[in-house]
């Protein structure tokens, strides 16, 4: 059941972007952006799939109690008394609102109704913040918090998603690239002010986190966050100078890596936020992460602490980190295909992870 709740987190946050993206894009002017295909199909598609998608840790808990009080009571406690289980009732309502929105209203003549569609989006959003760790803890600032994380990355991975893959041609791209840069980095800066805000609700100690499945989540999810932000500076920055040099450049499938490592990004979110907070005494040899065991199989306690300390193999991975930054750049330049690319950014994000791991001392 874990996989089938991990899967469905994914695909949850792909709808939702593609929603958010979409209705973004349809209030943009023609000239600010190339000609785009947003299909009301793969729109009703979204909106359909994202209460199939957010009852499967509904279903999870459902599943858990049953033994005890039986399907159907497991069932109407859950959704009557459990948080979970009141915002993904409120997740079904706004959803049956926007189905029914888009399948009646759509395409949009108006910009109006796309300023509705994308209000009825950020409403799911909001269900799915209302039912997050950090909401549970902090009903106020973990709402907020876990609102403004979900919905910046919605906003940059649903325009990258619909841009990269509907884009019908690379006309206006500069243009483009004036404004969507601003919404990204601005999007960068929300997540990491509002995950910084949750992580302080939720991680008693970042360092020692690590020790669990759920810190070695969000240490790998920042490390992706590097080469999202060179592959962002790279569409951002320097598109706009090779473009103007050479007007039959096809920025398109450099947005779409960083479409690629964006949806990396959800499907470790996805993992490590069905795991356990590390909030109060967490450590202990049970709770310890398969993938920290792979370099420290010392015993842990809730006295434990984590230091660093260098060595011959600290030098060796941090050297083969900055190599691959080089093939990186490298690649770019080459027109090396994308998936090449992609290779040598998970290499780099690696060898830092091992060189961050090999460093951990254990007292």
């Amino acid at each position: 059941m874990e996989t089938v709740v991990i899967i469905s987190k994914v695909l949850l946050y792909l709808s939702l972007s593609i929603l958010v993206g979409s209705f973004i894009l349809c209030l943009v002017p023609n000239k600010y952006r190339p000609d785009l295909r947003v299909s009301r199909k793969y729109l009703l598609i979204s909106a359909i799939t994202v209460p199939i998608f957010s009852f499967a840790p509904v279903l999870d808990i459902i599943l858990y109690i049953a033994p005890r009080l039986g399907g159907i009571e497991s069932f109407k406690l859950v959704l009557t008394t459990y948080t979970v289980g009141n915002a993904w009732i409120a997740t079904l309502l706004v959803s049956v609102v926007l189905i029914l929105f888009i399948y009646m209203i759509w395409p949009p003549y108006k910009k109006l109704y796309s300023c509705l569609g994308l209000i009825l989006t950020f409403g799911l959003i909001l269900s799915l913040a209302w039912s997050s760790h950090s909401g549970t803890i902090d009903p106020i600032l973990g709402i907020i918090s876990d609102f403004t994380h979900l919905a910046a990355v919605s906003i940059w991975v649903g325009i990258v998603l619909v841009v990269g893959w509907g884009a019908r041609n690379y006309k206006n791209w500069v243009q483009f690239l004036n404004w969507f840069s601003i919404v990204a980095f601005g999007c960068l800066a929300m997540t990491s002010i509002s995950g910084l805000l949750m992580m302080d609700l939720i991680v008693d100690n970042y360092v020692d986190s690590w020790v669990v499945s759920y810190g070695q989540g969000i240490l790998l999810k920042h490390l992706f966050l590097l080469p999202l932000v060179f592959y962002a500076l790279i569409n951002g920055l320097l598109m706009k100078f090779l473009i103007s040099k050479n007007y039959n450049f096809n920025p398109i499938p450099w947005i779409r890596l960083e479409g690629f490592i964006l949806f990396g990004i959800f499907a470790i979110t996805a993992f490590y936020s069905i795991q356990p907070p590390p909030h109060g005494n967490y450590l202990s040899n049970e709770a310890v992460s398969p993938l920290f065991r792979l370099f420290h199989d010392e015993p842990i306690d809730p006295a434990t602490t984590i230091d660093f300390a260098g060595g011959p193999n600290t030098v060796y991975f941090l050297f083969l980190s900055f190599l691959f930054i080089g093939l990186m750049i490298l690649s770019f330049f080459k027109k090396a295909p994308i998936i090449v690319s992609l290779l040598f950014s998970s290499l780099f994000v690696l060898c830092i992870y091992f060189t961050l791991m090999i460093s951990v001392v254990v007292s």
